[in-house]
């Protein structure tokens, strides 16, 4: 992460990551299909989307 590096801004790297550690395949024989899903949130990610909620309201 970006701030990862900066003492004053670590916190914001503080989070959680869920899903799918490996992905689930599904081989067809001539088509082989791979799944997966992981989310990560991070305290940085919250407050993204929350100025981006409010900045889109005043638009």
């Amino acid at each position: 992460m970006l701030t990862a590096n900066v003492s004053g801004l670590s916190w914001l790297n503080y989070g959680q990551s869920f899903g799918l550690e490996s992905p689930v395949v599904l081989n067809l024989g001539l088509l082989v299909l791979t799944f997966g899903l992981t989310i990560q949130i991070s305290i940085a990610s919250i407050i993204g989307v929350v100025l981006a909620i409010i900045v889109y309201r005043k638009l």
